[in-house]
């Protein structure tokens, strides 16, 4: 049989080795995701632990995606992920799961395997699958942990392919379709429901975390002209790039709990894994009983959940944007539809290029085995026959297998790649 079927009735299988398993805002609220992430507390500890969860399953490689309304884990390996050993991999995400009030992880978990996982994270980066149809910052927070993994070699080859080919299709639905059109996501519906309290201009408004998402909101604050900000973020470095842009005030987050200047407002939204709002840092640095208002975008939420209880308190999470979230998808819903004809070209694609990679690697050592075998047959099987020639004949010789080395090279390398295509 040819080299490359053979090639190809294996793509088939190993195409399988593509895994996704992903909890969202579908079937949990973000207090209950918060279970499903790998918490950590520095870059090293989360490689670390992303490196025993791909031992552990036999996975060749990983991209981690956690954002304030899902978790994604996509995997490339041999070993199996599905219903049997989902509880065991969540097991390891969380040793304290089994305390939770999370249950029926089989409900809760979806799996995708093959051509279905590559469909699901291509739908999650052009926003078809997000809590804000249309919103594009679920494309770049897919790209940062793309980016993230590659750095940390946690993945290679296998997910580039994917991540090059999810890249091109969101593109291509962001363009071609009004899915973004009229452009909204978790922070603009956030800063609407902030704007609904008729907040005096002049209120202090606390920034907690200097990353994408509070340099968005303060943005936002700015475009309605709130400027009495205040910033506090674990790197100072950070707070201070973030605060010459608002024309704000930077402080390191550990001196929170001995603020004192009094505040109406906070956006919480960094990427700790314990609550940064506690009740004895409210109580601390709450200056008198009047409403404050306080606005959690992260994921585990970063204000304590006794917090929101109190009387003194206007508490917005991400699960009290559903409501608005909804009323966004049903403006968009008339081009998922769209959407997921151009996606299906690209899955087509994603197949053929597959398919040619996997032709390209399995022929990558040919040049070297058809240039092994040329040379034993002029320098070894052949050598006397060739030294008893006039110099003539033997430079027609090496120039005839040097063009039949070409040709055996060239061959099947074509006929694979026709196959393919």
């Amino acid at each position: 049989m040819n080299v490359g079927v053979l090639i190809i009735l294996r793509y088939k299988f190993m195409i399988d080795h593509y895994k996704l398993i992903t909890v969202n805002h579908k079937v949990l609220n973000t207090e209950d995701l918060q279970h499903f992430i790998v918490r950590h507390n520095d870059d090293k500890e989360l490689i670390d632990k992303l490196n025993e969860l791909k031992k552990a399953f036999g996975q060749e490689e990983v991209i981690y995606l956690n954002t304030c309304n899902r978790i994604i884990f996509l995997f490339y390996g041999a070993g199996p992920l599905d219903k049997e050993t989902i509880p065991h991999f969540f097991n390891l995400v969380n040793p304290d799961i089994k305390k939770t009030k999370v249950t029926n992880l089989d409900r809760i978990v979806a799996d995708y395997v093959g051509m279905d996982a590559i469909n699901h994270i291509m739908e999650v980066a052009s926003s078809i699958d997000s809590l804000v149809i249309g919103e594009r910052e679920i494309f770049r927070q897919f790209k940062q942990a793309y980016t993230f993994c590659r750095k940390h070699k946690l993945c290679s080859d296998k997910l580039r392919l994917v991540e090059q080919s999810t890249v091109r299709a969101a593109k291509d639905v962001y363009t071609n379709t009004s899915i973004g059109a009229k452009p909204v996501s978790v922070v603009s519906l956030a800063i609407q429901e902030f704007l609904k309290r008729d907040v005096d201009k002049d209120a202090r408004i606390l920034l907690i975390g200097a990353g994408e998402t509070n340099g968005t909101v303060g943005r936002f604050l700015l475009k309605y002209k709130y400027e009495n900000i205040v910033i506090f973020n674990r790197s100072l470095d950070n707070a201070k790039k973030l605060s010459e842009e608002l024309g704000a005030e930077a402080q390191y987050l550990g001196e929170l709990k001995d603020y004192s200047e009094g505040f109406d407002c906070i956006f919480a939204c960094t990427a700790a894994q314990d609550p940064i709002v506690t009740l004895d840092i409210f109580n601390s640095i709450n200056q008198n009983n009047d409403k404050k208002i306080l606005i959690d975008l992260s994921i585990p939420h970063n204000i304590a959940p006794d917090v929101p209880s109190l009387d003194s308190v206007d508490y917005i999470s991400i699960d009290s944007l559903r409501v608005l979230a909804e009323k966004n998808m049903q403006f968009r819903s008339g081009n998922i539809s769209a959407a997921r004809v151009i996606l299906s070209t690209h899955l087509t694609e994603f197949q053929s290029l597959y398919a040619r990679r996997k032709v390209e690697k399995a022929l990558g050592k040919l040049p070297e085995e058809i240039g092994k075998v040329k040379d034993r047959a002029l320098n070894l099987v052949y050598k006397d026959k060739i030294d008893s020639l006039t110099p003539e004949a033997q430079a027609l010789i090496n120039e005839i297998a040097d063009y039949m080395e070409k040709k055996c090279v060239a061959v099947p390398m074509k006929m694979a790649k026709t196959i393919v295509d």
